[in-house]
């Protein structure tokens, strides 16, 4: 069981450690004074084990003994020991390690150990990574602490390693002047400034999206962002991770403040990765039920991403907006300058990294936090007025903006704190090029939606009644008419139109991956394309027969003639072909060979 507890310096001390005055070390042995005619007899019950230093865990306040002794072998071991295990019925488990003690000595040991406590230094330490608060102090936890004395304790590669001066010649020679690695550089400070203003300003993770195939350097360049603030390989124990890692130890395995690589998104060729971009891109693990019913604590990371893949990893996702948003999408980028210049930067990030970012930190904790939040907010209101000048503005450019803004600001602190020169203009200008908020056709759902129908009709157009179609079909998704020529909302021409029940409709969406129904019919009906009522969606339309049933009618912006020729050719029974001449069997097949 946790409890909520803090630490505090205090002038006048309200507790007083016991000194147990029947127990001593003496010659190497611990043990303890019994009277024996009247006279104090030390009786000593194993190796003496002695307390180097106490220390407590930033994050939970608990506290660790540092414990070594002398083994049977005659080696030194430490120990880092749990303050909790300090009782009789866990003090034997340190038999396992070579201590002598049982349950006879046990109370003998631990008393010999609490009075070392008292007079032993006392240190922190923190096994969670990124900034934090301790005392009322922002404070950032690395391999050391930075506005706090304290050393980290986990398993993660994140001591800097090798000279901070050959890193920076590799990023003066390979990176700069090349605007797509320039950006990874920029989007990788990005994201420790996302968990230094979390509590200042709403905002999700930086999610960079590498596309491309093996030659492109996308790997390259997303381990360029690792070696920022950890090892850049591939051997664990640091922030490469692939998507055959499952959701759920994704999510307790990133950190807040490093830049992380999640590799291989083209295995997940048979994997919604809706829910997956979505915890991602929030940083917050769904919450969960322990089995006493309590919520269980949500891991929650603010930082950096970059995935990559041979495909848009948004193409196995739902087609809701919203993903747009929160995603930035590079396809076929060659972000190394050369094949050389990608074997040069590997060489050297492979002995020299995690330097970067305890020194942007630093720079972090020493500045006006209010002053960074206006900088924000200040490239956020550039991004809109430059997208509104561009006529590219749309309902979804402030929604983007800001992370947009986020990275041209760490453009300029990069700048500020490593001294080098990255151009601005050309990174701002690489973001909104690759936007895919600024396409209309990825912005409007219904634009999207619109394009799936067809492409479904043509793929299935045996499967609709039309005046080329029996009068039965089985398996009959809809109906097709024709209607005179139509000029829809968005200016484009229609001579025909849909009629589909409401069931087949959602079906439709749904093999669309549209889970948005009232969404897309919202934007239809303004854009044109849904014909019905004005203060609703549905209607009752005619498929088969007289019989009336509750579906939609939808405008479809293309002409029959052109839906006709790209449809897929229906297959006619063998009595149909019985009634036919060999020369229009003929033709009926001419499609095999790659015709309209």
């Amino acid at each position: 069981m946790g409890y909520d507890v803090s630490i505090k310096e205090e002038s006048e001390k309200i507790s007083k450690q016991v000194l147990h005055k029947s127990v001593e070390i003496k010659d190497g042995q611990y043990g303890y004074y019994r009277m024996r005619d009247r006279e104090l007899i030390y009786s000593p019950c194993g190796g003496a084990v002695f307390v180097e230093n106490s220390i407590t865990e930033v994050e939970t306040c608990k506290q660790y003994l540092s414990l070594y002794f002398t083994g049977a072998d005659g080696k030194r071991r430490t120990i880092l020991f749990p303050r909790e295990d300090l009782v009789e019925n866990k003090i034997v488990l340190l038999t396992t390690y070579g201590v002598q003690v049982s349950k006879k000595t046990a109370d003998y040991l631990i008393k010999t150990l609490e009075n070392q406590e008292i007079d032993t230094e006392h240190l922190l330490c923190h096994s969670k990574l990124g900034m934090a608060t301790w005392n009322g102090k922002k404070i950032f936890k690395g391999a050391t602490g930075i506005g706090i004395t304290s050393r980290y304790t986990g398993k993660l590669r994140v001591v800097p390693k090798g000279s901070y001066k050959k890193y920076l010649d590799m990023l003066r020679s390979e990176v700069l002047g090349h605007t797509p690695l320039e950006f990874i550089l920029s989007a990788s400070i990005s994201g420790l400034l996302v968990d230094y203003l979390k509590e200042s300003i709403s905002v999700e993770n930086i999610m960079v999206h590498m596309i491309g195939e093996s030659s492109t350097g996308k790997t390259t360049g997303a381990l360029l962002s690792v070696s920022c603030g950890s090892a850049p390989d591939f051997l664990g124990n640091n922030f490469v991770f692939s998507f055959q890692d499952t959701l759920n130890s994704l999510m307790r395995l990133i950190p807040n403040s490093y830049p992380t690589l999640i590799d291989e998104g083209s295995l997940l060729t048979d994997r919604d990765m809706t829910q997956t971009l979505y915890s991602l891109s929030s940083g917050t693990e769904k919450r969960r039920l322990s089995g006493s019913m309590e919520v269980n604590e949500s891991s929650r990371f603010r930082t950096a991403l970059f995935l990559t893949s041979e495909k848009s990893i948004l193409a196995q996702c739902n087609m809701n907006t919203g993903l747009l948003t929160r995603n930035f999408e590079f396809q076929n980028v060659t972000w190394t300058k050369s094949a050389e210049s990608a074997d040069r930067m590997k060489a050297v990030i492979t002995e020299n990294y995690g330097h970067v970012i305890p020194k942007v930190a630093k720079w972090l904790l020493e500045q006006d936090k209010q002053g960074l939040v206006d900088k924000v907010i200040q490239e956020t209101n550039e991004v809109v007025k430059r997208a509104r000048e561009e006529k590219i503005y749309n309902n979804l450019t402030e929604r983007t903006a800001k992370q947009t803004a986020l990275v041209l600001v760490a453009v300029d602190i990069v700048k500020k704190v490593l001294q080098v020169e990255l151009d601005k203009e050309s990174i701002g200008k690489f973001m909104e090029e690759h936007s895919l908020v600024n396409n209309i056709e990825q912005v409007s759902i219904g634009k999207r939606a619109m394009e799936w129908l067809l492409q479904f009709i043509s793929k299935n157009y045996t499967q609709f009644l039309s005046k080329d179609s029996p009068k039965e079909i089985s398996n009959c998704r809809g109906k097709l008419e024709k209607t005179q020529t139509v000029i829809l909302d968005t200016d484009e021409e229609s001579t025909m139109r849909l009629k589909v029940t409401e069931s087949e409709f959602v079906k439709i969406l749904k093999e669309g991956k549209f889970s948005e129904k009232a969404t897309v019919l919202k934007e239809w009906k303004k854009m044109g394309y849904l014909k019905a009522q004005s203060d609703r969606y549905i209607s009752q339309v005619k498929i088969i027969g007289d019989i009336k049933v509750k579906g939609y009618i939808i405008q479809l912006p293309i002409s029959e003639d052109k839906i006709v020729k790209h449809a897929t050719p229906r297959k006619k029974t063998v009595d149909e072909y019985d009634k036919q001449s060999f020369f229009d069997i003929e033709e009926d097949l001419s499609f095999l060979d790659g015709e309209d």
